[in-house]
């Protein structure tokens, strides 16, 4: 952790030697990672819509309830693989998966989603995407176990920003209600990790991706998103009771990442209903930069993984509470 803050806070420079700082610290817990049984199954019709579903050995149940946590990866909407291809020995993000299986006793589903360029994706396909691999675990949910279903979602970089549009896009509004209600699989909580909540102040080398997926529309960022939902009236999930958890890494940069944060927490807040403002949690993890995170956890070192546990934490402390 040390190494990270020489290397600055711009994405594009901190990507490959962070990538290569943990190299090793993956390679050294392969067989604890690849010890989590792992299934991989199709969710949608796209060669893209595929999911690895990683099952604990030990659910842990709280109120008689299995925990699944659904993450969303990053990439910037052009790259990314529910498990990173040719780096690490393939062992990342099954390392987040091995984390909150072997610690929380959580199963965990990885799906890949549909990009820009190579699979034509465009608004609001990230939010369908996650859409259908979230009615993925709701009809499948026997195969983690019989109990109900307590379901988080967590979403890195540009998988918050689809997390945001499934939360908030009309179009996702079906398969939302299915984990909205009823005491089966219910949604519970969504971590958005390090998420460009507006694209105001992007580095110009991103604008030819922005324009291709969002079409130039700012209504569509997380927080246009946002805006429009409150101006037609309550927010399903948050009437619903689900807490959101803005996590965001200390290194993370100013303008893409941590201005984008107040301005979203800003729009949040214009809402100041007691459900709205009991429904947001905010804080962030020391030393990090906008990589590191996803490549930490199963290292086996406290201070890296400790970011891991701020979210096993949260989802836990909602767990404690049965879903109304």
């Amino acid at each position: 952790m040390d190494q990270l803050p020489p290397l600055g806070k711009d994405i594009r420079d901190v990507i490959l030697p962070t990538l290569k700082i943990y190299d090793p610290l993956l390679r050294k817990n392969a067989d604890k990672i690849r010890s989590i049984k792992k299934e991989t199954h199709s969710y949608g019709p796209s060669e893209r819509q595929q999911l690895d579903a990683y099952h604990a050995a030990k659910p842990r149940l709280i109120n008689g309830r299995q925990a699944v946590l659904v993450f969303l990866y990053g990439g910037g909407l052009v790259n990314g693989h529910k498990v990173l291809p040719g780096y690490a020995d393939d062992l990342c993000h099954a390392n987040v998966a091995a984390f909150f299986a072997s610690h929380y006793g959580y199963n965990v589903v990885v799906p890949d989603y549909r990009l820009v360029n190579s699979h034509d994706a465009k608004f609001p396909s990230g939010g369908e995407d996650v859409a259908l691999a979230v009615e993925w675990v709701f009809e499948n949910a026997g195969t983690f176990g019989p109990e109900p279903i307590d379901l988080f979602i967590m979403g890195n970089s540009a998988g918050g920003v689809h997390l945001s549009t499934f939360l908030l896009h009309p179009d996702s509004a079906t398969a939302r209600a299915k984990v909205l209600n009823g005491s089966g699989v219910r949604l519970r909580g969504a971590i958005l990790l390090s998420v460009p909540f507006n694209f105001d102040y992007s580095h110009p080398s991103r604008a030819e991706v922005l324009n291709t997926y969002f079409g130039n529309h700012k209504a569509f960022s997380p927080q246009g998103l946002l805006k429009t939902a409150q101006n037609q009236g309550s927010i399903d999930f948050i009437q619903a009771g689900v807490r959101a958890f803005i996590l965001d890494a200390e290194l993370d940069p100013e303008d893409e990442i941590l201005q984008t944060r107040d301005d979203f927490i800003k729009q949040w807040m214009l809402d100041t209903s007691k459900e709205n403002r009991g429904a947001l949690a905010v804080d962030w993890m020391p030393r990090q930069n906008h990589i590191s995170p996803f490549c930490s956890l199963s290292t086996g070192l406290e201070e890296e993984e400790a970011w891991g546990h701020q979210v096993g934490a949260f989802c836990d402390n909602i767990r404690k509470f049965r879903p109304s």
